[in-house]
């Protein structure tokens, strides 16, 4: 068999592994609620518990210790190429939308599973030994996989900031909405229904000639709009990773709370509570399956949504990596590993955590209950990364870092 094809049956048996375990546990969720294990008011109160106390302490004790200056600027270009890869995916997801793809899709096009998946296929692919060719000369195998883990957890940094900062503004935009409240829900504005209209008719200001609004009214308007996002968008798993980046960028708190000092005990506490998210959320999202029925996804915006996934995301990424390995090979650290996995960091099914940003987008039970059947089928056909994780090993093979190195 060629190292090609012994590479893709790797990845496919890997990803399959990771994607059966998933999606067992939806199933999990599903029985409990179909058996009443879990009641409504159960589903309810798991959900909005995982949301705002247990996802907060997981990202607070996965962003805190990477939250370092020396971190922040070895690995500082997968930051601007996670945001990159965002960037265009919105752009992407906003262009969909002209064509009638439902606003409730864009976060699913932006956000991809950015930790435990990258995590679970790195630990595979290193026990089959299809990333022995990313090992530097002279390193060892374990050596490659902690440096893997850190590149993984910085990107996930980052995309688990925008996730929870925009997410929920993604989640519930409609065309004739912008991101913070359309013209009727604004209970501030200045104006009277006409005599005889009721709600909802046609409605007039007060003042009949409105002076035009001076520099001065326009800057004060733009800090009103800036603050009220600013506050909007302080959800708690926003809030929990920001502290974890306050703690980490101190020198004196990142050792006495994330490494051995008198703090310690409270960051463990913390770690023992965010451990339990994972479970409680895909358990969650499998009883949203049973109660939550929802509209039916149409087929056509599924499988877009699955082809930009699982093609021309890690067609873009992995073309990325190839041009800067190319064309500027001292841009990156001179480590394989990192190219692969920036290369796959843009690759992968939507994150299961936008099942709890829908929660917090408060987008109602049929499209929570939708988003957790597509949740659930790009789990389904999560196998399919094993091509593009094929391709981006032998792109990595190709560049061969050692060689570029002048």
């Amino acid at each position: 068999m060629s190292s090609t094809a012994s590479d893709l049956l790797e990845g496919i048996v890997s990803s399959t592994k990771a994607s059966i375990s998933v999606i067992l546990v939806l199933l999990y969720g599903y029985a409990m609620r179909k058996w009443k294990l879990i009641s409504q008011e159960g589903e309810s109160n798991i959900s909005r518990i995982d949301t705002t106390f247990f996802l907060p302490a997981l990202l607070f004790t996965e962003i805190g210790p990477l939250a370092t200056w020396d971190n922040l600027k070895k690995y500082w270009p997968i930051i601007p190429l996670s945001v990159c890869f965002q960037l265009i995916a919105l752009t992407v997801a906003l262009a969909s939308r002209l064509l009638g793809m439902l606003p409730h899709y864009v976060p699913l096009f932006v956000f991809n599973n950015v930790t435990s998946l990258p995590l679970l296929l790195i630990e595979a692919l290193a026990a089959t030994g299809a990333l022995d060719p990313l090992v530097m000369p002279g390193k060892t195998l374990d050596g490659a996989l902690k440096n893997g883990r850190v590149y993984v957890l910085i990107n996930a940094l980052v995309g688990n900031l925008t996730r929870f900062a925009l997410g929920p503004y993604l989640m519930k935009s409609h065309p004739s909405r912008n991101w913070f409240h359309s013209y009727h829900d604004d209970p501030h504005r200045n104006e009277s229904p006409l005599p005889g209209m009721g709600e909802g008719q046609i409605t007039l200001p007060y003042e009949e000639d409105p002076a035009p609004p001076t520099t001065k009214d326009r800057t004060l308007s733009g800090l009103k709009t800036a603050k009220e996002w600013t506050v909007g968008a302080m959800n708690p798993p926003l809030i929990g990773g920001l502290l974890a980046i306050f703690f980490g960028i101190i020198p004196w708190f990142h050792t006495q709370l994330f490494g051995s000092g008198f703090l310690s005990p409270i960051y463990n506490s913390i770690s023992n509570v965010g451990k339990l998210f994972s479970a409680l959320q895909m358990l969650v999202l499998g009883a949203h399956l049973y109660s939550k029925q929802g509209t039916k996804s149409k087929p056509f915006h599924l499988v877009w949504l699955f082809f930009y996934r699982f093609a021309i995301a890690p067609a873009i990424s992995i073309s990325v990596v190839y041009g800067i390995r190319t064309t500027w090979p001292d841009l990156l650290d001179n480590d394989p590993m990192l190219d692969f996995v920036i290369a796959m960091s843009n690759v992968g099914p939507p994150a299961l955590t936008l099942a709890a940003i829908a929660t917090m987008g408060h987008v109602g039970d049929e499209v929570e209950g939708e988003i957790s059947r597509v949740l659930t089928l790009s789990y389904g056909v999560t196998p399919l990364i094993s091509f593009p994780v094929s391709i981006a090993i032998w792109m990595v093979k190709q560049t061969d870092v050692g060689e570029l190195e002048i």
